[in-house]
C-alpha cells in the first residue's frame, strides 16, 4: 500500500477535478478492504491534503478484490460503477518478492495483467492505461537497456497455461531453463507481463513506467517518508542499528535509487500523455535518477555512516559500520565473525538466563534474504532515458514543477539525510526528541566495543606469545606501555 498511498495523496492534492478514485484492495489478515483503506487514510501523509481540501477523501471508493481472482473478484454492482465512471487506470499491483515461487509470480505478474486488460476492455470511457513495471525487467541483457519491450523465448499465455496444468514438481524442475539469465522470478514475470500488455491492449492508449529501486520520498508528501523495510531501507535500518555488518557486493556498483514521489509523478504524467497524445504504440519510460549523478554502494554507506553519526537510532545494538566485499569467501568469514559468532554467544547467554533465543536464527534468515540481492549489488546497468526526456518536455513549466520526475538538481547528501531520518521516524517509530538518548547510547556502545576489541587483541597476543614462549616479556611490555 506504500506506493498507492503516495499516488492517491498526489491525485487528491494536485488533481482536484477528479470525481472518484476507485482503489482495488484485497482483504488481508482478517481485515476487510475498507478497514485497510480507512487505516491508510489515517496516516500522516494525508494530513496536509485533508487540511487543504477538506472532505477530499470522500472521493476514494474502496473496491474489494484481488488480481489473482477471476474478474479481479469484482461484484456486478461494482463493475457497473467502473463502467460508468472510469477513464484512467493505473496498474501497479504485483508481487515484488525476488524469491516468489514461479507459479504465484505468474498468477500475479502475468495473469494479473491479463485480468486488468480484460477489465479495461469493458470500460467505454477509458482513455489511458499506465502499467508499472521495473527497470530490471531486462537486467539479463549485457547492453544498454532501451525504452522498448524486449522479446522472450516463451509467450506470456504459454506461461499462464503451464501454471494452470503443470504439477509443482514439474514446474520447479523447468524453472531454471525458463528463467535463463534472469536472476529471479520477479524480473522474468515482469518482462512477460510487458509483452502481454503490448499484445493485448488493442487500441487502448498505454504506457509502461519502469522505476528502478523505489525508495523514500524526496519532497512529497513529506521529505524522507517511507513505511517499509524494502530495498535500501532495510540496509539503512540494518546498518543503522549495527545489526548488519557485512554484505556481498561491488563497492563501485551504482545504486539506481528512485524516490517514490518521482515515480508517482511520472505515472500521473503518463496518464496525461496517453489521454492527450493518444499514442498508437505502447511507450516505455525509465524512471531513473540522473545516471551522471548516481551514487555507488560505497558512497551510499559512507554518507549513511556520516548521517547516522549525527542522528543515531535508539534501537541500535552495536555501533553502525558496514563492509562490502566482492569475495563470497571473505563475506562468509565476515558473517561468521560479525554476525553468527556474536549471535551464538548472546543466544547462549540468554538461554542460560531463561530468556528467548532468536538472534542466530534471525541472522540465518537475513543471510538467506540478502543472497537474492547479490545479482543487483554486484552489477550495474545503463538505462536509456530518451522517452523520459521527451515526456518531460511535453509538460508545461508549471506541470514540470508540480510533477517533477526528470530532475538534474538532485542532492544526495540532503536526500540521504532525510532518508535516514525517515527510517528513524516513520519505520522504526523513534521520536526525534529522544535523539540525545540515542547519542548517549551510541557513545556507550562505542566504548564497550573498543574495550572488547582491546581484550580480544590481548587474548590473541597472549596466545601467540605463549606459542612462542615469550609470554612474560609480552606482559611486561604491555605493563610499561599502559602504566
Amino acid at each position: 500500500m506504500y506506493f498507492s498511498q503516495v499516488l492517491i495523496e498526489k491525485l487528491l492534492r494536485c488533481c482536484p477535478d477528479i470525481k472518484k478514485i476507485y482503489v482495488l484492495v484485497r482483504p488481508k489478515r482478517g481485515s476487510r478492504a475498507q478497514e485497510r483503506v480507512d487505516t491508510l487514510l489515517q496516516d500522516i501523509v494525508f494530513d496536509n491534503v485533508k487540511a487543504e481540501h477538506p472532505g477530499c477523501t470522500k472521493k476514494i471508493v474502496t473496491v474489494s478484490g484481488d488480481i489473482v481472482d477471476d474478474d479481479l473478484g469484482l461484484t456486478n454492482e461494482i463493475m457497473q460503477q467502473l463502467v460508468q465512471d472510469v477513464s484512467v487506470v493505473f496498474h501497479s499491483a504485483a508481487t515484488v518478492r525476488f524469491d516468489e515461487p514461479l507459479r504465484l509470480a505468474v498468477r500475479m505478474n502475468i495473469a494479473g495483467v491479463q485480468r486488468v486488460l480484460n477489465l479495461c476492455h469493458k470500460l467505454p470511457l477509458l482513455v489511458s492505461l499506465v502499467h508499472v513495471s521495473t527497470a530490471y525487467a531486462n537486467c539479463c541483457l549485457d547492453e544498454e537497456i532501451k525504452e522498448q519491450i524486449y522479446p522472450t523465448s516463451i509467450l506470456p499465455q504459454q506461461m499462464i497455461d503451464a501454471a494452470e496444468w503443470m504439477t509443482d514438481d514439474t514446474f520447479d524442475a523447468i524453472q531454471p531453463k525458463l528463467l535463463g539469465k534472469h536472476p529471479n522470478t520477479y524480473t522474468y514475470t515482469k518482462s512477460l507481463g510487458e509483452i502481454l500488455l503490448r499484445d493485448g491492449r488493442d487500441e487502448i492508449p498505454t504506457s509502461i513506467v519502469r522505476p528502478a529501486i523505489v525508495t523514500a520520498s524526496w519532497k512529497e508528501p513529506l521529505p524522507g517518508w517511507i513505511d517499509n523495510y524494502n530495498t535500501a531501507t532495510g540496509l539503512i535500518a540494518g546498518f543503522g542499528t549495527g545489526f548488519l555488518k557485512t554484505m556481498i557486493g561491488n563497492p563501485k556498483t551504482q545504486l539506481s535509487l528512485t524516490p517514490v514521489d518521482m515515480t508517482v509523478n511520472m505515472i500521473i504524467s503518463c496518464g496525461w500523455f496517453n489521454a492527450v497524445c493518444k499514442p498508437k504504440e505502447v511507450n516505455v519510460f525509465h524512471n531513473i535518477c540522473d545516471q551522471k549523478n548516481s551514487v555507488t554502494i560505497e558512497a551510499f554507506l559512507s554518507r549513511m555512516k556520516q548521517t547516522l553519526a549525527q542522528n543515531p537510532m535508539q534501537a541500535m545494538v552495536r555501533v553502525p559500520s558496514g563492509k562490502v566485499t566482492e569475495s563470497l569467501l571473505w563475506n562468509k568469514v565476515l558473517r561468521f565473525v560479525y554476525h553468527l559468532l556474536p549471535a551464538f554467544c548472546i543466544d547462549c547467554f540468554n538461554k542460560a538466563r531463561g530468556k528467548r533465543v532468536f538472534l542466530y536464527q534471525r541472522y540465518q534468515i537475513i543471510h538467506k534474504a540478502s543472497s537474492v540481492l547479490e545479482f543487483f549489488t554486484m552489477n550495474s546497468w545503463q538505462f536509456s532515458t530518451v522517452n523520459t526526456g521527451r515526456l518531460s518536455k511535453l509538460l508545461c513549466k508549471d506541470d514540470q514543477s508540480m510533477f517533477y520526475f526528470d530532475k538534474l538538481d538532485f542532492d544526495w547528501d540532503t536526500y540521504l539525510l532525510n532518508y535516514n531520518l525517515g527510517v528513524k521516524q516513520y519505520v522504526m517509530k523513534e521520536d526525534m526528541a529522544d535523539l540525545s538518548k540515542a547519542k548517549t547510547r551510541q557513545t556507550r556502545l562505542a566504548l564497550i566495543e573498543n574495550v572488547m576489541k582491546g581484550v580480544l587483541l590481548l587474548l590473541i597476543l597472549t596466545f601467540v606469545a605463549r606459542q612462542m614462549g615469550v609470554t612474560n616479556k609480552l606482559w611486561k611490555l604491555v605493563w610499561e606501555l599502559v602504566f
